[in-house]
Protein backbone atom coordinates (compact mmCIF):
# COMPACT_ATOMS: atom_id res chain seq x y z
CA UNK A 1 0.00 0.00 0.00
CA UNK A 2 0.90 3.15 -0.45
CA UNK A 3 3.01 5.47 1.83
CA UNK A 4 1.57 8.61 3.79
CA UNK A 5 2.54 11.77 2.65
CA UNK A 6 6.16 13.08 4.32
CA UNK A 7 4.90 15.80 7.13
CA UNK A 8 7.69 18.19 6.18
CA UNK A 9 6.85 17.89 2.57
CA UNK A 10 5.96 21.38 1.57
CA UNK A 11 8.44 23.28 3.87
CA UNK A 12 11.19 21.82 2.19
CA UNK A 13 10.51 22.59 -1.53
CA UNK A 14 8.49 25.89 -1.22
CA UNK A 15 5.27 26.45 -2.51
CA UNK A 16 6.39 26.52 -5.73
CA UNK A 17 7.48 22.96 -5.35
CA UNK A 18 10.90 23.32 -6.57
CA UNK A 19 12.62 20.49 -4.85
CA UNK A 20 10.58 18.09 -6.84
CA UNK A 21 12.10 16.30 -10.36
CA UNK A 22 10.51 17.20 -13.74
CA UNK A 23 8.64 14.60 -14.75
CA UNK A 24 5.43 13.94 -16.48
CA UNK A 25 3.61 14.22 -13.66
CA UNK A 26 5.70 17.13 -12.49
CA UNK A 27 4.74 19.50 -14.87
CA UNK A 28 1.66 21.95 -13.66
CA UNK A 29 1.12 24.39 -11.06
CA UNK A 30 0.97 22.68 -7.51
CA UNK A 31 -1.06 25.37 -6.02
CA UNK A 32 -4.36 24.42 -8.51
CA UNK A 33 -6.75 21.49 -7.91
CA UNK A 34 -8.65 20.07 -5.46
CA UNK A 35 -6.47 18.53 -2.93
CA UNK A 36 -2.59 19.51 -1.90
CA UNK A 37 0.22 18.11 -3.48
CA UNK A 38 1.96 15.33 -2.18
CA UNK A 39 5.85 15.74 -2.60
CA UNK A 40 7.36 11.83 -2.03
CA UNK A 41 10.28 11.10 -0.88
CA UNK A 42 13.53 10.62 -2.87
CA UNK A 43 16.16 8.18 -3.04
CA UNK A 44 15.30 4.24 -3.34
CA UNK A 45 14.06 3.32 0.03
CA UNK A 46 10.46 4.89 0.63
CA UNK A 47 11.57 5.02 3.94
CA UNK A 48 13.55 3.64 6.94
CA UNK A 49 13.37 -0.39 6.63
CA UNK A 50 11.25 -0.18 10.05
CA UNK A 51 9.12 2.27 8.80
CA UNK A 52 8.74 -0.17 5.68
CA UNK A 53 8.15 -3.56 8.30
CA UNK A 54 5.31 -1.58 10.13
CA UNK A 55 3.53 -0.64 6.73
CA UNK A 56 3.22 -3.73 5.53
CA UNK A 57 2.67 -5.27 9.01
CA UNK A 58 -0.40 -2.99 9.39
CA UNK A 59 -1.70 -3.60 5.85
CA UNK A 60 -1.32 -7.86 6.77
CA UNK A 61 -3.44 -7.06 9.92
CA UNK A 62 -6.17 -5.56 8.36
CA UNK A 63 -6.31 -7.32 5.13
CA UNK A 64 -6.71 -10.55 7.59
CA UNK A 65 -9.44 -8.65 9.76
CA UNK A 66 -11.27 -8.53 6.79
CA UNK A 67 -10.76 -11.80 5.84
CA UNK A 68 -11.44 -13.39 9.47
CA UNK A 69 -14.06 -11.40 9.99
CA UNK A 70 -15.64 -12.64 6.77
CA UNK A 71 -15.66 -15.93 7.24
CA UNK A 72 -16.65 -15.38 11.02
CA UNK A 73 -19.57 -13.51 10.20
CA UNK A 74 -20.68 -15.42 6.57
CA UNK A 75 -24.22 -15.67 5.93
CA UNK A 76 -25.92 -18.77 4.64
CA UNK A 77 -26.77 -18.64 0.90
CA UNK A 78 -30.03 -16.15 0.09
CA UNK A 79 -32.38 -17.77 -2.37
CA UNK A 80 -33.16 -14.55 -4.32
CA UNK A 81 -30.46 -12.15 -6.23
CA UNK A 82 -27.26 -13.61 -4.73
CA UNK A 83 -27.85 -16.79 -5.95
CA UNK A 84 -29.47 -15.58 -9.14
CA UNK A 85 -25.77 -14.26 -9.91
CA UNK A 86 -24.26 -17.30 -9.35
CA UNK A 87 -27.04 -19.91 -11.24
CA UNK A 88 -26.14 -16.64 -13.81
CA UNK A 89 -22.88 -17.02 -14.23
CA UNK A 90 -23.04 -21.15 -14.41
CA UNK A 91 -25.07 -20.64 -17.67
CA UNK A 92 -22.68 -17.95 -19.02
CA UNK A 93 -22.70 -16.67 -21.63
CA UNK A 94 -26.21 -18.25 -22.33
CA UNK A 95 -28.94 -17.10 -20.23
CA UNK A 96 -30.78 -19.07 -17.63
CA UNK A 97 -34.72 -18.08 -18.03
CA UNK A 98 -35.26 -18.00 -14.17
CA UNK A 99 -32.46 -14.82 -14.41
CA UNK A 100 -33.81 -11.42 -15.35
CA UNK A 101 -31.76 -9.74 -18.00
CA UNK A 102 -29.83 -6.85 -16.11
CA UNK A 103 -28.84 -9.51 -13.36
CA UNK A 104 -27.23 -11.52 -15.96
CA UNK A 105 -25.72 -8.60 -17.82
CA UNK A 106 -24.31 -7.83 -14.83
CA UNK A 107 -21.31 -9.39 -16.09
CA UNK A 108 -18.75 -7.70 -13.95
CA UNK A 109 -20.07 -9.73 -10.44
CA UNK A 110 -20.99 -12.83 -13.01
CA UNK A 111 -17.85 -13.14 -15.14
CA UNK A 112 -15.64 -13.75 -11.56
CA UNK A 113 -18.46 -15.71 -10.71
CA UNK A 114 -18.26 -18.12 -13.05
CA UNK A 115 -14.08 -18.54 -12.47
CA UNK A 116 -15.12 -19.34 -9.09
CA UNK A 117 -18.11 -21.82 -10.19
CA UNK A 118 -15.26 -23.85 -12.75
CA UNK A 119 -12.89 -24.56 -10.14
CA UNK A 120 -15.63 -25.40 -7.25
CA UNK A 121 -18.82 -25.65 -8.89
CA UNK A 122 -22.35 -24.94 -6.68
CA UNK A 123 -20.47 -24.93 -3.84
CA UNK A 124 -20.20 -22.18 -0.69
CA UNK A 125 -16.40 -21.72 -1.80
CA UNK A 126 -17.88 -20.08 -5.00
CA UNK A 127 -20.87 -18.46 -3.13
CA UNK A 128 -18.27 -16.86 -1.10
CA UNK A 129 -14.85 -16.20 -2.41
CA UNK A 130 -15.81 -13.29 -5.42
CA UNK A 131 -17.85 -11.06 -2.45
CA UNK A 132 -14.70 -11.87 0.08
CA UNK A 133 -12.24 -10.91 -2.25
CA UNK A 134 -14.64 -7.73 -3.34
CA UNK A 135 -14.61 -6.69 0.64
CA UNK A 136 -10.78 -7.03 0.85
CA UNK A 137 -10.27 -5.18 -2.16
CA UNK A 138 -12.62 -2.19 -0.59
CA UNK A 139 -11.38 -1.89 2.67
CA UNK A 140 -7.52 -1.80 1.52
CA UNK A 141 -8.38 0.45 -0.96
CA UNK A 142 -10.09 3.15 1.84
CA UNK A 143 -7.28 2.56 3.86
CA UNK A 144 -4.98 3.44 1.04
CA UNK A 145 -7.04 6.47 -0.25
CA UNK A 146 -7.71 7.76 3.65
CA UNK A 147 -3.91 7.48 4.04
CA UNK A 148 -2.95 9.34 1.11
CA UNK A 149 -5.58 12.52 2.05
CA UNK A 150 -4.28 12.51 5.31
CA UNK A 151 -2.38 9.87 7.49
CA UNK A 152 -2.04 6.41 7.75
CA UNK A 153 -3.87 6.63 11.14
CA UNK A 154 -7.30 8.08 9.35
CA UNK A 155 -6.59 5.45 6.78
CA UNK A 156 -7.07 2.52 9.44
CA UNK A 157 -9.85 4.47 10.99
CA UNK A 158 -11.56 4.90 8.09
CA UNK A 159 -11.30 1.44 6.76
CA UNK A 160 -12.31 -0.03 10.00
CA UNK A 161 -15.18 1.78 9.84
CA UNK A 162 -16.09 1.34 6.69
CA UNK A 163 -15.70 -3.03 7.04
CA UNK A 164 -18.02 -2.75 10.47
CA UNK A 165 -20.51 -0.47 8.78
CA UNK A 166 -23.73 -1.90 9.37
CA UNK A 167 -24.99 -0.65 5.39
CA UNK A 168 -21.66 -2.63 4.34
CA UNK A 169 -21.12 -5.93 6.72
CA UNK A 170 -24.58 -7.79 5.13
CA UNK A 171 -22.98 -8.02 1.86
CA UNK A 172 -19.34 -9.10 2.97
CA UNK A 173 -20.36 -12.61 2.05
CA UNK A 174 -23.16 -12.51 -0.67
CA UNK A 175 -22.23 -12.01 -4.12
CA UNK A 176 -24.14 -8.86 -4.87
CA UNK A 177 -22.64 -6.20 -7.02
CA UNK A 178 -23.17 -2.85 -4.89
CA UNK A 179 -20.21 -3.57 -2.81
CA UNK A 180 -17.73 -5.14 -5.70
CA UNK A 181 -18.76 -1.83 -7.91
CA UNK A 182 -17.57 0.49 -5.05
CA UNK A 183 -14.71 -1.35 -4.47
CA UNK A 184 -13.35 -1.09 -8.10
CA UNK A 185 -14.42 2.79 -8.15
CA UNK A 186 -12.65 3.72 -4.68
CA UNK A 187 -9.68 1.45 -6.78
CA UNK A 188 -9.45 3.68 -9.20
CA UNK A 189 -9.52 7.04 -6.93
CA UNK A 190 -6.64 5.37 -5.15
CA UNK A 191 -4.96 5.51 -8.80
CA UNK A 192 -6.13 9.09 -9.66
CA UNK A 193 -5.29 10.73 -6.36
CA UNK A 194 -1.49 8.82 -6.94
CA UNK A 195 -1.23 10.81 -10.37
CA UNK A 196 -2.26 13.36 -9.04
CA UNK A 197 0.54 13.91 -5.64
CA UNK A 198 3.36 12.48 -8.46
CA UNK A 199 3.71 8.44 -6.75
CA UNK A 200 6.85 7.80 -8.33
CA UNK A 201 5.11 4.11 -8.94
CA UNK A 202 2.35 5.61 -10.77
CA UNK A 203 3.90 8.27 -12.54
CA UNK A 204 7.79 7.76 -13.01
CA UNK A 205 7.58 8.24 -16.77
CA UNK A 206 5.12 8.63 -19.52
CA UNK A 207 4.56 5.01 -19.79
CA UNK A 208 3.94 4.07 -16.32
CA UNK A 209 1.38 6.84 -16.01
CA UNK A 210 -0.64 5.84 -19.63
CA UNK A 211 -0.74 2.61 -17.82
CA UNK A 212 -2.34 3.80 -14.90
CA UNK A 213 -4.63 5.91 -16.90
CA UNK A 214 -5.29 3.02 -18.74
CA UNK A 215 -6.20 1.16 -15.56
CA UNK A 216 -8.20 3.78 -14.47
CA UNK A 217 -10.46 3.22 -17.56
CA UNK A 218 -10.38 -0.63 -16.45
CA UNK A 219 -11.88 -0.15 -13.49
CA UNK A 220 -14.44 2.46 -13.67
CA UNK A 221 -15.63 -0.07 -17.02
CA UNK A 222 -15.74 -2.97 -15.06
CA UNK A 223 -17.23 -0.75 -12.05
CA UNK A 224 -20.22 0.08 -14.61
CA UNK A 225 -20.76 -3.55 -15.87
CA UNK A 226 -21.25 -4.52 -11.81
CA UNK A 227 -23.63 -1.93 -10.90
CA UNK A 228 -25.36 1.35 -13.36
CA UNK A 229 -25.46 3.71 -10.62
CA UNK A 230 -22.00 3.46 -9.33
CA UNK A 231 -21.23 6.40 -13.14
CA UNK A 232 -23.02 8.89 -10.81
CA UNK A 233 -19.38 9.25 -8.88
CA UNK A 234 -17.38 8.81 -11.96
CA UNK A 235 -16.85 13.08 -12.33
CA UNK A 236 -14.38 12.33 -9.72
CA UNK A 237 -11.84 11.07 -11.53
CA UNK A 238 -11.33 14.50 -14.13
CA UNK A 239 -11.55 16.19 -10.48
CA UNK A 240 -8.34 14.85 -9.57
CA UNK A 241 -6.88 14.64 -12.81
CA UNK A 242 -7.45 18.10 -13.78
CA UNK A 243 -4.07 20.36 -13.88
CA UNK A 244 -2.49 17.71 -13.14
CA UNK A 245 -2.28 15.25 -16.44
CA UNK A 246 -2.59 16.66 -19.97
CA UNK A 247 -6.24 16.49 -20.99
CA UNK A 248 -4.76 14.72 -24.11
CA UNK A 249 -2.92 11.52 -22.46
CA UNK A 250 -6.04 11.82 -19.66
CA UNK A 251 -8.20 10.43 -22.52
CA UNK A 252 -6.42 7.13 -22.41
CA UNK A 253 -8.95 6.36 -19.35
CA UNK A 254 -11.52 6.40 -21.79
CA UNK A 255 -10.05 3.35 -23.97
CA UNK A 256 -11.06 1.08 -22.12
CA UNK A 257 -14.68 2.31 -21.44
CA UNK A 258 -15.18 2.15 -24.87
CA UNK A 259 -14.10 -1.24 -25.14
CA UNK A 260 -16.97 -2.06 -22.35
CA UNK A 261 -19.51 -0.23 -23.89
CA UNK A 262 -19.35 -1.43 -27.72
CA UNK A 263 -18.64 -5.03 -25.79
CA UNK A 264 -21.99 -5.07 -23.56
CA UNK A 265 -23.68 -3.77 -26.68
CA UNK A 266 -22.27 -6.49 -28.34
CA UNK A 267 -23.68 -9.19 -25.68
CA UNK A 268 -26.89 -7.05 -24.95
CA UNK A 269 -27.48 -7.10 -28.66
CA UNK A 270 -26.73 -10.97 -29.48
CA UNK A 271 -28.53 -12.44 -26.35
CA UNK A 272 -31.74 -10.09 -26.18
CA UNK A 273 -31.41 -8.01 -29.56
CA UNK A 274 -30.89 -4.70 -27.57
CA UNK A 275 -27.89 -3.02 -27.28
CA UNK A 276 -29.35 -1.02 -23.89
CA UNK A 277 -31.05 -4.51 -22.89
CA UNK A 278 -29.28 -3.77 -18.78
CA UNK A 279 -30.37 -0.12 -18.69
CA UNK A 280 -33.60 -0.82 -19.73
CA UNK A 281 -34.78 -3.92 -17.66
CA UNK A 282 -33.08 -2.00 -14.44
CA UNK A 283 -34.81 1.33 -15.44
CA UNK A 284 -38.44 -0.51 -14.20
CA UNK A 285 -36.72 -2.61 -10.97
CA UNK A 286 -37.47 0.44 -8.60
CA UNK A 287 -41.07 0.37 -9.27
CA UNK A 288 -41.75 -3.33 -10.67
CA UNK A 289 -41.30 -6.39 -7.58
CA UNK A 290 -44.52 -6.67 -5.80
CA UNK A 291 -42.21 -5.18 -2.49
CA UNK A 292 -41.03 -1.90 -4.69
CA UNK A 293 -45.10 -1.18 -5.02
CA UNK A 294 -45.16 -0.85 -1.54
CA UNK A 295 -42.79 2.68 -1.51
CA UNK A 296 -44.24 4.33 -4.75
CA UNK A 297 -46.34 7.63 -4.54
CA UNK A 298 -44.89 8.55 -1.53
CA UNK A 299 -43.84 12.73 -0.29
CA UNK A 300 -40.96 13.67 -1.92
CA UNK A 301 -39.22 13.90 1.46
CA UNK A 302 -39.76 10.56 2.01
CA UNK A 303 -36.87 9.77 -1.12
CA UNK A 304 -35.09 12.62 0.48
CA UNK A 305 -34.89 11.05 3.89
CA UNK A 306 -34.31 7.62 2.48
CA UNK A 307 -30.39 7.17 3.85
CA UNK A 308 -30.53 9.65 6.95
CA UNK A 309 -33.32 7.40 8.21
CA UNK A 310 -31.51 4.31 7.50
CA UNK A 311 -28.53 5.59 9.49
CA UNK A 312 -30.68 6.28 11.75
CA UNK A 313 -31.77 3.15 12.07
CA UNK A 314 -28.12 1.56 12.84
CA UNK A 315 -26.64 1.28 15.85
CA UNK A 316 -23.72 3.38 14.86
CA UNK A 317 -25.80 6.00 12.97
CA UNK A 318 -25.88 8.58 15.57
CA UNK A 319 -22.22 8.84 15.27
CA UNK A 320 -21.98 8.78 11.57
CA UNK A 321 -24.54 11.67 11.29
CA UNK A 322 -23.15 13.85 14.05
CA UNK A 323 -19.44 14.03 12.21
CA UNK A 324 -20.96 14.00 9.03
CA UNK A 325 -22.67 17.46 9.63
CA UNK A 326 -19.13 18.43 11.00
CA UNK A 327 -17.50 17.10 8.20
CA UNK A 328 -19.91 19.52 5.78
CA UNK A 329 -18.93 22.68 7.76
CA UNK A 330 -15.02 21.50 8.06
CA UNK A 331 -15.12 21.71 4.06
CA UNK A 332 -14.00 25.39 4.37
CA UNK A 333 -10.46 24.90 6.32
CA UNK A 334 -9.88 21.26 4.37
CA UNK A 335 -9.91 20.43 0.98
CA UNK A 336 -9.72 16.70 1.54
CA UNK A 337 -12.93 17.25 3.24
CA UNK A 338 -14.63 19.40 -0.08
CA UNK A 339 -13.33 16.32 -2.09
CA UNK A 340 -15.29 13.19 0.38
CA UNK A 341 -18.40 16.10 0.72
CA UNK A 342 -18.12 16.27 -3.17
CA UNK A 343 -18.04 12.82 -3.53
CA UNK A 344 -21.22 12.09 -1.75
CA UNK A 345 -23.63 14.88 -3.13
CA UNK A 346 -22.16 13.43 -6.79
CA UNK A 347 -24.09 10.14 -5.44
CA UNK A 348 -27.01 11.52 -3.40
CA UNK A 349 -28.43 13.89 -5.56
CA UNK A 350 -28.73 11.56 -8.54
CA UNK A 351 -29.59 8.60 -6.51
CA UNK A 352 -32.32 10.53 -4.77
CA UNK A 353 -33.86 12.07 -8.14
CA UNK A 354 -34.30 9.22 -9.68
CA UNK A 355 -34.99 7.05 -6.95
CA UNK A 356 -38.54 8.77 -6.61
CA UNK A 357 -38.03 12.66 -6.12
CA UNK A 358 -38.16 13.59 -9.64
CA UNK A 359 -41.13 11.35 -10.65
CA UNK A 360 -42.67 9.04 -7.12
CA UNK A 361 -45.03 7.00 -9.10
CA UNK A 362 -42.32 5.42 -11.13
CA UNK A 363 -39.34 5.14 -9.30
CA UNK A 364 -35.89 3.79 -10.93
CA UNK A 365 -33.93 2.53 -8.21
CA UNK A 366 -34.82 0.89 -4.50
CA UNK A 367 -34.11 3.69 -1.88
CA UNK A 368 -35.83 1.68 0.39
CA UNK A 369 -32.71 -1.28 0.43
CA UNK A 370 -29.84 -0.38 2.30
CA UNK A 371 -27.48 -1.61 -0.16
CA UNK A 372 -27.75 0.64 -2.53
CA UNK A 373 -26.08 3.39 -0.68
CA UNK A 374 -23.25 1.08 -0.06
CA UNK A 375 -21.42 3.69 -2.73
CA UNK A 376 -21.51 6.79 -0.52
CA UNK A 377 -20.09 4.74 2.40
CA UNK A 378 -16.39 5.03 1.95
CA UNK A 379 -16.96 8.68 1.53
CA UNK A 380 -19.13 8.59 4.71
CA UNK A 381 -16.34 6.83 6.88
CA UNK A 382 -13.48 9.01 5.36
CA UNK A 383 -15.34 12.36 5.70
CA UNK A 384 -16.00 11.35 9.51
CA UNK A 385 -12.51 10.08 10.27
CA UNK A 386 -11.39 12.57 8.49
CA UNK A 387 -12.87 15.14 10.33
CA UNK A 388 -12.23 14.23 13.65
CA UNK A 389 -8.36 13.91 13.08
CA UNK A 390 -8.81 17.49 11.32
CA UNK A 391 -9.69 19.00 14.36
CA UNK A 392 -7.81 17.00 16.88
CA UNK A 393 -4.87 18.73 14.81
CA UNK A 394 -6.58 21.82 15.73
CA UNK A 395 -7.16 21.18 18.68
CA UNK A 396 -3.49 20.79 20.06
CA UNK A 397 -2.86 24.29 17.95
CA UNK A 398 -0.02 22.98 15.66
CA UNK A 399 -2.27 22.30 12.11
CA UNK A 400 0.13 21.14 9.60
CA UNK A 401 -0.16 24.20 7.39
CA UNK A 402 1.87 26.53 10.18
CA UNK A 403 4.59 23.77 10.98
CA UNK A 404 8.24 24.63 9.32
CA UNK A 405 11.70 22.66 8.88
CA UNK A 406 12.56 23.82 11.70
CA UNK A 407 9.71 22.44 14.29
CA UNK A 408 9.82 18.45 13.01
CA UNK A 409 9.63 16.93 16.60
CA UNK A 410 6.69 18.82 17.38
CA UNK A 411 4.78 18.61 14.30
CA UNK A 412 5.48 14.30 13.85
CA UNK A 413 4.28 14.54 17.43
CA UNK A 414 0.96 16.84 16.81
CA UNK A 415 -0.22 14.39 13.83
CA UNK A 416 1.03 11.17 16.12
CA UNK A 417 -1.55 12.68 18.71
CA UNK A 418 -4.34 13.36 16.19
CA UNK A 419 -4.07 10.20 14.52
CA UNK A 420 -4.17 7.91 18.19
CA UNK A 421 -7.23 10.50 18.69
CA UNK A 422 -9.09 9.72 15.55
CA UNK A 423 -8.27 5.94 16.33
CA UNK A 424 -9.59 5.85 19.88
CA UNK A 425 -12.85 8.07 18.76
CA UNK A 426 -13.36 6.02 15.47
CA UNK A 427 -13.25 2.64 17.72
CA UNK A 428 -16.81 3.95 19.15
CA UNK A 429 -18.64 3.53 16.58
CA UNK A 430 -17.15 0.40 15.47
CA UNK A 431 -16.96 -1.29 18.84
CA UNK A 432 -20.98 -0.05 18.80
CA UNK A 433 -21.67 -1.68 15.98
CA UNK A 434 -19.94 -4.72 16.08
CA UNK A 435 -21.36 -5.18 19.88
CA UNK A 436 -24.91 -4.94 18.42
CA UNK A 437 -24.21 -7.52 15.84
CA UNK A 438 -23.45 -10.01 18.36
CA UNK A 439 -25.71 -9.60 20.64
CA UNK A 440 -28.89 -7.97 19.49
CA UNK A 441 -30.91 -11.36 18.71
CA UNK A 442 -34.21 -9.13 18.11
CA UNK A 443 -32.80 -8.24 14.61
CA UNK A 444 -33.23 -11.19 12.81
CA UNK A 445 -30.08 -10.94 10.37
CA UNK A 446 -27.82 -10.82 13.18
CA UNK A 447 -29.39 -14.20 14.12
CA UNK A 448 -28.26 -15.73 10.55
CA UNK A 449 -24.26 -15.06 10.64
CA UNK A 450 -22.21 -17.99 11.29
CA UNK A 451 -20.46 -16.54 14.54
CA UNK A 452 -24.18 -16.17 16.33
CA UNK A 453 -24.67 -19.60 15.42
CA UNK A 454 -26.28 -19.39 12.23
CA UNK A 455 -24.62 -22.89 10.74
CA UNK A 456 -28.12 -24.71 10.43
CA UNK A 457 -27.03 -25.94 7.16
CA UNK A 458 -23.61 -26.45 7.97
CA UNK A 459 -25.19 -28.85 10.67
CA UNK A 460 -27.29 -30.47 8.32
CA UNK A 461 -24.43 -31.37 6.00
CA UNK A 462 -22.63 -32.88 8.73
CA UNK A 463 -25.70 -35.16 9.39
CA UNK A 464 -25.76 -36.29 6.45
CA UNK A 465 -22.38 -36.89 5.28
CA UNK A 466 -23.28 -39.21 8.77
CA UNK A 467 -26.12 -40.99 6.85
CA UNK A 468 -25.88 -40.84 3.35
CA UNK A 469 -26.55 -44.56 2.75
CA UNK A 470 -29.48 -43.82 4.04
CA UNK A 471 -30.91 -41.03 2.20
CA UNK A 472 -32.50 -42.43 -1.04
CA UNK A 473 -34.13 -39.04 -2.29
CA UNK A 474 -34.03 -35.43 -0.77
CA UNK A 475 -37.25 -33.35 -0.99
CA UNK A 476 -37.59 -29.71 0.06
CA UNK A 477 -39.95 -26.10 -1.40
CA UNK A 478 -38.51 -24.70 -4.79
CA UNK A 479 -36.38 -21.77 -2.65
CA UNK A 480 -34.64 -24.89 -0.05
CA UNK A 481 -33.62 -26.66 -3.16
CA UNK A 482 -31.76 -23.88 -4.39
CA UNK A 483 -29.75 -23.21 -1.15
CA UNK A 484 -29.52 -27.06 -0.07
CA UNK A 485 -28.35 -27.95 -3.48
CA UNK A 486 -24.73 -26.19 -1.68
CA UNK A 487 -24.87 -28.39 1.51
CA UNK A 488 -24.71 -31.22 -0.36
CA UNK A 489 -21.42 -30.85 -1.70
CA UNK A 490 -18.47 -30.14 0.73
CA UNK A 491 -17.32 -26.54 1.13
CA UNK A 492 -15.00 -26.91 -1.90
CA UNK A 493 -17.66 -28.49 -3.90
CA UNK A 494 -16.73 -31.93 -3.14
CA UNK A 495 -19.99 -34.67 -3.39
CA UNK A 496 -21.06 -35.13 0.09
CA UNK A 497 -24.29 -37.12 -1.05
CA UNK A 498 -25.48 -37.85 -5.05
CA UNK A 499 -29.11 -38.71 -4.43
CA UNK A 500 -32.04 -36.86 -6.32
CA UNK A 501 -32.98 -33.21 -5.13
CA UNK A 502 -37.08 -32.56 -5.77
CA UNK A 503 -38.95 -30.16 -5.53
CA UNK A 504 -42.15 -30.61 -3.51
CA UNK A 505 -45.31 -28.34 -3.77
CA UNK A 506 -49.06 -28.48 -4.06
CA UNK A 507 -48.88 -29.77 -7.56
CA UNK A 508 -45.71 -31.92 -7.25
CA UNK A 509 -46.20 -36.05 -6.29
CA UNK A 510 -45.91 -36.39 -2.44
CA UNK A 511 -42.73 -38.14 -1.25
CA UNK A 512 -42.69 -41.72 -1.03
CA UNK A 513 -42.15 -44.16 1.75
CA UNK A 514 -38.23 -43.52 2.66
CA UNK A 515 -37.97 -40.49 1.25
CA UNK A 516 -36.87 -37.69 3.37
CA UNK A 517 -38.10 -33.74 3.62
CA UNK A 518 -36.18 -31.12 4.28
CA UNK A 519 -38.36 -27.48 6.09
CA UNK A 520 -36.48 -24.42 6.00
CA UNK A 521 -37.39 -21.85 8.34
CA UNK A 522 -40.66 -23.57 8.60
CA UNK A 523 -41.11 -21.67 12.51
CA UNK A 524 -38.89 -18.77 11.60
CA UNK A 525 -38.54 -15.23 9.43
CA UNK A 526 -35.06 -16.24 8.61
CA UNK A 527 -36.32 -17.19 4.96
CA UNK A 528 -40.20 -16.27 5.10
CA UNK A 529 -41.04 -17.18 1.58
CA UNK A 530 -39.77 -20.64 2.73
CA UNK A 531 -41.55 -20.70 5.50
CA UNK A 532 -44.96 -19.63 3.46
CA UNK A 533 -44.20 -22.38 0.90
CA UNK A 534 -43.89 -24.79 3.23
CA UNK A 535 -47.30 -23.85 4.83
CA UNK A 536 -49.02 -24.07 1.42
CA UNK A 537 -47.81 -27.37 0.92
CA UNK A 538 -48.68 -28.77 4.12
CA UNK A 539 -51.63 -27.08 3.75
CA UNK A 540 -51.96 -25.59 7.61
CA UNK A 541 -50.25 -22.37 9.21
CA UNK A 542 -48.45 -23.01 11.01
CA UNK A 543 -46.45 -25.46 9.65
CA UNK A 544 -47.50 -29.37 11.29
CA UNK A 545 -45.67 -32.16 9.13
CA UNK A 546 -48.18 -35.10 8.92
CA UNK A 547 -48.13 -37.87 11.81
CA UNK A 548 -46.67 -40.33 9.42
CA UNK A 549 -43.59 -38.28 8.76
CA UNK A 550 -40.73 -38.56 11.64
CA UNK A 551 -38.45 -36.51 12.31
CA UNK A 552 -34.47 -37.27 11.90
CA UNK A 553 -32.72 -34.24 12.23
CA UNK A 554 -33.31 -30.82 13.61
CA UNK A 555 -31.26 -27.61 14.95
CA UNK A 556 -31.27 -26.54 18.04
CA UNK A 557 -33.51 -23.63 16.82
CA UNK A 558 -35.62 -25.83 14.54
CA UNK A 559 -34.71 -23.62 11.49
CA UNK A 560 -33.44 -26.70 9.32
CA UNK A 561 -35.56 -30.24 9.90
CA UNK A 562 -35.43 -32.88 7.95
CA UNK A 563 -38.54 -35.57 8.03
CA UNK A 564 -38.65 -39.05 6.80
CA UNK A 565 -41.86 -40.11 5.30
CA UNK A 566 -43.50 -43.21 6.31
Amino acid sequence: MVESRPDAARGATGRGGAGVSAGPCAAHDEDAGLLPPQVPRTGAAAGPPLRRAATAAVDCLLGLTVVAVAVLYRLPPIPSDPINYLVAASYFPNHPDRVIEHQYLRIGLVLPLRLAYDAFGYAQAAYLLVPVLAALLLVMSVHALGTMLFNRYVGVAAALLTLSNSVVFPDLTQPRPDLPATALLVTALVLALALRQRRPWACANRRREVGVLLAIGALLGWSYLCREYVVFCWPLIPLLLVRRVPWRRALWVVVPLVVVAVGEAVLSSLTFHDPLARLHTAAGHGSGPPIATDYIDRARSWYLLRFPDILRSSPEGWWLRTTAVVAVWGVAISRQLRFLVAWAALFFLPLVMLGGWVNPHAPMLRLYLPRYWVPIIPALALACTGVVYVLARYAIHLPARYATPATPLPRTRAALVAGILTLLVTAFPVGVSQHARATDMSVALNQDYAANGGTQFEQFRTWLTLHRRDVRTMWGERRTLRILGFFVNSPAGTPVWTGPLREWSPRSEKPATGDHVLLYSAYSDTCRPCRINVENNLGVHPARPPSTWHLVFTTRDRVVQVYRAD
